[in-house]
């Protein structure tokens, strides 16, 4: 009797490290990289005039190192990057009050728009029959951070060729300056492991941005941001012990 005790201790022993090897804690770190599309609402703050009337549909991109508490918790650090713009039209006339030609005018908010976010998330897993691999994983999760944009604040100017003041020029291109601020946003994310170590992923966001830039000129109109955008990406993820 005492033998076969011992012999039924040791299978779920063994048997239990067999378990644990494909589940989490196991692997309580993850690293992966995102891709893929965002667009951006209207900036308030402004001035309807830098405002523009649309935005573009843009590339997404990001790199994410997340920790498992447990097979319930997961936090995420994500570092990302995206270009921010809008365009629209101007009313021209010359100093007479004559009205010219409506021009197109592109508003660039932000040649590179940089977040830095921490997430915690809820994790709904999914395992294999018998429970012997973590076969996926269903998220859902709130975050916070810093963005900072990249511009120059700069203008560009056209002149008017059928105006009867050959001299008249016009703004054709406005650059919002650099500038610093937080966002926060909820997100919802899918991964699907294809073998215990390697995954693909898919996720969807909305993010609200609370921007400051240090704008010096045309009487200092966009010194205050705010906006929203909303990204969606694809990924891969390796675990790590």
């Amino acid at each position: 009797m005492k033998s076969l005790l011992l012999a039924v201790t040791a299978s779920l022993a063994i048997a239990g490290s067999a378990l644990a090897q494909n589940l989490p804690p196991s692997y309580r770190w993850e690293v992966g990289v995102n891709g893929g599309y965002s667009i951006i609402t209207r900036p308030a703050g402004p001035p309807e005039v830098y405002k523009g009337n649309t935005t573009n549909l843009v590339k997404d991109y990001s790199l994410r190192a997340s920790y498992y508490f447990n097979w319930r918790w997961m936090m995420s650090l994500d570092v990302g990057n995206r270009r921010w713009e809008s365009t629209g039209e101007w009313d021209l006339q010359d100093r007479f009050g004559k009205k010219y030609k409506t021009i197109p005018m592109n508003f660039l908010i932000a040649s590179h728009a940089v977040t830095t976010t921490v997430s915690m998330n809820y994790v709904i897993p999914f395992y294999t029959q018998f429970t012997t691999f973590n076969r996926a994983n269903l998220y859902f999760g709130a975050m916070a951070g810093m963005v900072n944009t990249i511009n120059d604040g700069s203008r560009a100017y056209s002149r008017y060729s059928s105006a009867t003041d050959s001299s008249t020029t016009y703004v054709s291109g406005y650059n919002y300056s650099a500038g610093m601020g937080y966002t926060l946003g909820l997100h919802t994310g899918f991964i699907y492991y294809i073998v215990p170590r390697f995954g693909v992923s898919a996720e969807a966001g909305i993010r609200y941005v609370n921007l400051r830039t240090n704008d010096q000129g045309w009487a200092e109109p966009n010194n205050h941001i705010q906006l929203a955008h909303f990204p969606a990406t694809v990924g891969i993820r390796w675990r790590i012990e």
